[in-house]
């Protein structure tokens, strides 16, 4: 009788090891998750960007996989951490359009106002409107590819940059094309909306920024800089601006009032998510406000769009960023109920959107 217990003790056992195995094999999330993770870790292997952090979770499929390779300190050889704050560049200008388009849901203003009414002063200002400034139509030059703004930049790297040095820099050189007849990306147009909401509020953009968007949503790790170099909370370093040179580290070089707001923001991979799915899905504009800002889209190419300060590529909503040190992507997808944060920490011809376009024909071929 003992022999036979023990035997079906045994039996038992081996039972549930096997299905505990078979369980793992039949998750039907990873295989894809190691995929992921493999060409993550390729990047790291293949180039020389030093550290990423990726964040996909797809909620039908219930992945909810952060991942972390490479390291966050180069010399110290410190890996990296999911958890650190990093500046989010670009990303900012979803943020300075969602302030502007409340105000135009409070009936601040319209985006067919023309810029003349608010600054007449500026050229062609009785041709460009408001939202040829949000979507980069208005043909106006970005300010960040001036030669001169460039040299003075890296020159003196602790200047502070007053939003209107920056757009006199961008009307100083010729208009890409007339307004409304084109597109090309302009950081200037950005700048003019942070500009015009402190005109229209009477606040700084930082504190608008603050109270309409990172309180509401409760993003403790997340803020607007107006200037320094100082980079808030814990964080790991920034390399390379643009090429690699070796251990050339921007994590606190440049006073960040140059990128105000077009680029200054800086923010955590998790409260990345939960910003750009409230971004997406909506609560922070009104209904009609936001179908418009989903749908009102100058077509760049099959996959990508642009609309009013927001990406689309594929059925994701966001936007991607890039400065010394730091790139990152932010994206999500209504339909798909997944979204994608992506952060390298450099700056190289290699940008995290590539990571993204792998990640998103892995998890669904070309149909995303």
């Amino acid at each position: 009788m003992a022999q036979l217990k023990r035997f079906s003790f045994i039996l038992l056992l081996f039972c549930t090891v096997v299905s505990c195995k078979k369980n793992e094999i039949e998750d039907p999330n990873q295989p894809l998750i190691d995929q992921m993770k493999a060409v993550t870790d390729s990047i790291i292997k293949n180039t020389q960007v030093p550290g990423i952090v990726a964040l996909v979770v797809d909620h039908k499929r219930g992945i909810d996989w952060l991942y972390t390779a490479g390291y966050s300190d180069i010399p110290n050889k410190l890996p990296m951490d999911g958890s650190y704050i990093f500046r989010i560049a670009s990303n900012t200008k979803t943020m300075t359009g969602t302030v502007l388009l409340q105000l135009v849901d409070e009936g601040k203003l319209a985006l067919n106002d023309k810029l003349s009414k608010y600054y007449p002063e500026y050229p062609k200002a009785d041709s460009i409107t408001i939202a040829m400034l949000c979507n980069m139509t208005s043909g106006i030059y970005n300010f960040t590819d001036n030669t001169t703004w460039q040299n003075t930049l890296f020159g003196n790297p602790t200047k502070v940059w007053t939003p209107q040095e920056s757009v006199d820099i961008g009307f100083s050189d010729n208009f890409y094309f007339s307004p409304g007849s084109g597109w090309h990306y302009s950081n200037t147009n950005t700048i003019i909306l942070g500009m015009l909401i402190e005109k229209l509020t009477g606040n700084s953009l930082q504190s608008e920024i603050e109270n309409r968007i990172v309180n509401p949503l409760q993003l403790s790790n997340t803020g607007f800089l107006t200037s320094g170099v100082n980079l808030p909370g814990i964080h790991g370093r920034g390399y390379y601006g643009g090429e690699y040179e070796e251990n050339d580290d921007f994590t606190e070089y440049l006073d960040i009032s140059w990128g105000w707001a077009a680029g200054s923001a800086y923010s955590t991979p998790r409260e990345l998510q939960k910003y750009v799915e409230a971004l997406t899905e909506g609560g922070l504009l009104s209904d009609s406000l936001q179908q418009r800002r989903l749908n009102d889209m100058k077509v760049l190419s099959p996959l990508a769009s642009y609309g009013l300060c927001l990406l689309k590529i594929g059925s994701f909503y966001g936007h991607d960023g890039a400065l010394p040190g730091f790139t990152s992507s932010m994206y999500h997808s209504i339909t798909k109920d997944c979204t994608v944060i992506i952060y390298f920490n450099c700056q190289l011809p290699l940008h995290p959107d590539f990571l993204f376009a792998r990640f998103m024909s892995i998890l669904y071929g070309a149909n995303y």
